[in-house]
């Protein structure tokens, strides 16, 4: 972890983590201890918020003015006559509704080799990405370059589940998985180098493990074409079935990522009602008994308040959550949840901050592009991972 704390951020985030560590360590349920976890939280939070982050860097310049008044003399037309006034507050809920995006948040169309070829390898060898189906908007980014890679979205392109914020296909009745899976996946993968691979997958509540078994074959069948790959598998909760969750925790994957998409008030709002914040928290925690890296994700400008977003956070590191991430949500669709508000790049800078040096997460990718597979934050991750072998192995 960078050396940011001051003296006075260090004694908080030490509590922070040796309250995590009391609640990992801990035998009971989240879910029996809920309205104790509440009222511990709360504490843990006000002394979190009395912590203020060092701002020297920023003397004289307000982070957000500058960003805004670069961003006009990019494209003039942003300085219209009522947005001066509220440019250091970002949005409000009703300016972001049927607002356009803001200049951050514009992306080049895919293009190029790299691009192409990926796009003919996974439709020959009938995969699906999240990429393509989650609308994705660093798709550009992420498939070109000569390490450029896809995120495989295995079970098929249609989920059985129904959340507000996601423009995946749904169905009661999905198509069987496809059997060749696994295989395909492992030999579209070796083909394309690189050392770092994310695998996510469609909710299928209609299969008895909910797919556990088939990402974990998936993930034997790459370690086995690729024993130096580093996996990532982006699960989803199986229903809450922590076997399945142990069964797949214990495939051969190194990160185990698992997203609770927001804070706990919005979960009904924005999930379908058969995922839950609990429950999402019992995944995470029951991977990482197995000893490996956990990873989850959440999305800002769905309404959600700073204090709640604390809030998340503890509960993530007390799971013992060790990589979080943040990003902008986007309306995929009109019938999809509205944007709420369009959170600068600034405050997604202090988020990284305080995950990283308040809450004490190993790594965060916080911006408003940022999602749960992305292309930077696999780089930072492998050399973390890597490093850490080569240290265990030293020792």
């Amino acid at each position: 972890m960078r050396s940011f704390c001051s003296p006075d951020v260090a004694p908080v985030a030490g509590l922070v983590q040796a309250t995590a560590a009391h609640q990992l360590g801990s035998s009971h349920s989240l879910v029996q201890q809920r309205r104790p976890h509440r009222r511990l939280q709360a504490e843990r939070r006000e002394q979190v918020l009395e912590v203020k982050l060092p701002t020297a860097e920023l003397d004289g310049v307000d982070a957000f003015q500058e960003l805004v008044r670069l961003a006009v003399n990019a494209d003039p037309q942003l300085a219209t006559p009522s947005s001066s006034a509220a440019a250091s507050a970002g949005p409000t809920p009703k300016q972001a509704a049927g607002k356009e995006k803001p200049a951050w948040l514009r992306q080049r169309a895919p293009q190029g080799p790299r691009y192409e070829y990926l796009r003919d390898n996974l439709q020959e060898l009938r995969l699906n990405t999240v990429c393509e189906e989650a609308q994705c908007p660093n798709v550009g980014e992420c498939w070109n370059g000569s390490t450029g890679t896809a995120t495989i979205m295995l079970l098929g392109d249609t989920c059985t589940r129904g959340c507000q914020f996601c423009a995946v296909n749904t169905s009661r009745t999905p198509a069987p998985a496809d059997d060749q899976e696994p295989e395909n996946t492992a030999r579209a993968i070796a083909g394309w180098g690189g050392g770092y691979i994310v695998m996510t997958s469609v909710d299928r509540d209609d299969m008895a493990d909910g797919g556990a078994d088939h990402f974990a074959r998936t993930v034997k069948a790459v370690k086995r074409l690729r024993p130096d790959m580093l996996v990532e598998c982006l699960t989803p909760d199986f229903r809450g079935d922590l076997a399945a969750v142990h069964h797949l925790a214990s495939s051969g994957l190194d990160v185990y990522a698992h997203n609770i998409e927001t804070i706990d008030r919005l979960q009904r709002r924005v999930r379908d009602s058969r995922a839950g914040y609990v429950q999402s928290l019992e995944v995470l925690k029951t991977a990482k008994a197995r000893g490996i890296y956990t990873k989850s994700s959440i999305m800002l400008g769905l309404g959600e308040t700073d204090d709640e977003i604390v809030d998340t956070l503890l509960d993530l590191r007390a799971v013992g959550v060790d990589i979080v991430t943040f990003g902008q949500y986007l309306q995929p669709t009109p019938l999809h949840l509205p944007v709420k508000e369009f959170v600068p790049p600034s405050k997604f800078e202090h988020w990284r901050k305080f995950a990283e040096d308040v809450i004490g997460f190993r790594y965060c990718a916080s911006g408003p592009l940022v999602r749960s597979s992305y292309k930077a934050g696999e780089y930072f991750m492998e050399a973390m991972i890597r490093e850490d072998e080569a240290n265990s192995k030293a020792s």
